[in-house]
C-alpha cells in the first residue's frame, strides 16, 4: 500500500493511490448526507459565535 501514516505524522499518497484521490476529488459526486451534516454544523457554529443556545438532535 502506498499510504504512510503515524500517530504524529501526516498521510502521504503516491502512485495509483494519489492519482485516484485526485480523480475522486475532481469527478465523484458529493454525498448528500455529508452536505446535510456540513450545513447543520455550520448552523451550530454560527450560533456558538453569536452566543446563542443550540440543541443537538441524534440522527438529524
Amino acid at each position: 500500500m502506498a499510504i504512510k501514516s503515524s500517530t504524529f505524522g501526516r498521510i502521504e499518497l503516491s502512485g495509483k493511490d494519489a492519482a485516484r484521490f485526485v480523480q475522486h476529488m475532481n469527478e465523484d459526486k458529493t454525498n448528500p448526507l455529508a452536505l446535510a451534516a456540513l450545513a447543520r454544523g455550520r448552523e451550530i457554529s454560527e450560533k456558538i459565535k453569536k452566543g446563542e443556545a443550540f440543541k443537538l438532535q441524534p440522527n438529524a
